[in-house]
């Protein structure tokens, strides 16, 4: 014999026996609060899960509306191309400003491919694209083109700007 069967024909006796008064209830009373407990956890998981829904959705809404700011008023002007190209300008007045600080070799290759930047963009891209386009999707096309070349020209500003402030301090 095993010692599993040795124990239980060693504790026969109890096996058979009735267990005390009360025991199934004090059981069932045991069973009925570990089930409370997982509801009440799986209510408070819901809630919390619930909560960082809504809070990620307001945090990719906010990122959506800051991002979208910016050129739905170039691509709602009567000219886009220009109010693009003044922008650019702009962007690049102000990484003229903060190149000052770099080497006269560094700062020459910056303002070279800010003004390489500028030229593409007036390069007359629009008149590449298929005439047969929808005025719609030439005017999205346009819009990416010419955002991407704003946006080339504000991270080479916020590149400056981190580098010009890295020095100041």
């Amino acid at each position: 014999m095993n010692k599993l069967e040795q124990y239980i024909n060693d504790r026969k006796s109890r096996f058979e026996e009735e267990p005390p008064a009360g025991h199934f209830e004090r059981m069932q009373q045991k069973i009925n609060r570990k089930s409370r407990r997982i509801i009440v956890l799986r209510w408070s998981i819901s809630i919390v899960a619930s909560i960082a829904i809504v809070f990620l959705a307001g945090i990719l809404w906010e990122h959506a509306e800051k991002h979208n700011a910016g050129p739905v008023m170039c691509e709602n002007t009567k000219n886009m191309k220009d109010c693009y190209l003044r922008k650019m300008n702009t962007v690049a007045v102000q990484i003229e400003i903060l190149s000052k600080s770099l080497d006269q070799w560094d700062r020459q290759q910056v303002m070279t491919d800010v003004q390489n930047i500028i030229d593409t963009a007036n390069s007359g891209f629009e008149s590449e694209l298929p005439e047969e386009l929808p005025a719609k999707e030439t005017k999205s096309i346009l819009s990416n083109y010419y955002r991407q070349n704003l946006e080339s020209l504000e991270t080479v500003a916020a590149r400056l700007g981190g580098i010009h402030n890295k020095f100041k301090i």
